[in-house]
């Protein structure tokens, strides 16, 4: 029926364009006659014919945008009467003992650990400069060694010019040309010995952030790279055990359906298995053991990383 709606509306408006179109011709016809023979009342009568045909299909396009929003306010309501009848029946099932139930929130000891493992390998990576930080430091240090190379040519060409102007008689043309050439050279050595100034400050942070994120990354390569490896192995293991739940008909957990649906969709399916599990993984991580909300209670911003993937998940979420 939404379909069939936005069709019409598409067609009416379509055929409204091709009126002005029209309209606008017959306009320009209409002038040009009337420059031309000056009786042009046949004219006029078609071009208020149309106006008129303009006019009624403007109604018609609003009446049908009426109907397509009113066809939607049905659909959404009719959707959600459906998702709680579909909750209810699920309740009913786990009350009479005859439906299977997927366990979504056991985890074992050894995956406990390895979602410690991962935890570490976060916040070891948080310590290290970000791709950002790295590029800025590592400009400003290229900057400051073109300065200082400019700044190194431009005192030789002081002490070339000086060595000129003593070998030449005052007065001559090689003597002015070295005298004027030695006064830009000074003006632009001058400023970027200042320039060099106010840049070794800045170089030396630069330096020492490089040096001190070089260093992190050796100290904590091991623990990194166990945490990479750790949420690679939980996210297939999780994964699977969802995959699983959903193959086996089982009925899914009310926190997972409130946000996930109770079962995939048809498209899209790959996208919701992979966000299904983002929730799963989240769950374990963070001991979340609400049985009504998904992601359990809102992070604080003093947890920066759980905070940014509790609001990516939220944000995830709202599509399904």
């Amino acid at each position: 029926m939404i379909e069939d709606a936005d069709r019409r509306m598409r067609d009416a408006d379509r055929r409204i364009r091709d009126l002005d179109s029209r309209l606008d011709d017959l306009e320009s016809d209409h002038q040009r006659l009337s420059d031309k023979f000056g009786y042009t009342e046949d004219l006029d009568h078609e071009l208020r014919s149309l106006r008129s045909d303009i006019s009624s299909c403007e109604g018609k396009i609003e009446e049908l945008d009426e109907e397509l929003r009113d066809s939607v306010t049905e659909t959404d309501q009719a959707v959600k009467r459906l998702v709680q009848h579909v909750r209810l029946l699920e309740g009913q099932l786990m009350a009479s003992g005859g439906a299977q139930l997927a366990d979504l929130d056991t985890f074992t000891t050894a995956q406990r650990g390895l979602a410690r493992s991962m935890e570490r390998g976060w916040q070891a990576r948080s310590l290290l400069l970000s791709d950002h930080e790295r590029s800025t430091f590592q400009h400003r240090l290229r900057y400051q060694g073109e300065t200082a190379e400019q700044h190194q040519q431009h005192r030789t060409t002081v002490i070339d010019t000086v060595g000129t102007m003593a070998t030449t008689r005052y007065g001559s043309s090689a003597h002015t040309q070295a005298a004027n050439k030695l006064r830009e050279a000074l003006a632009r050595e001058q400023n970027l010995r200042e320039s060099l100034d106010r840049q070794t400050l800045l170089a030396k942070e630069a330096q020492d952030a490089l040096a001190a994120d070089t260093k992190t990354r050796t100290d904590k390569q091991s623990v990194m790279s166990a945490g990479t490896k750790a949420e690679r192995q939980l996210t297939t293991a999780l994964s699977n055990r969802l995959a699983d739940a959903v193959s086996a008909r089982a009925v899914l957990p009310t926190w997972f359906v409130t946000v996930l649906g109770s079962a995939p969709p048809a498209s899209g399916t790959q996208k919701w298995l992979e966000t299904a599990t983002q929730v799963l993984l989240y769950r374990l991580t963070y001991n979340v053991t609400d049985q009504v909300v998904a992601l359990g209670s809102k992070p604080s911003d003093a947890d920066r990383h759980r905070r940014e993937w509790y609001d990516r998940l939220i944000k995830d979420l709202r599509r399904w």
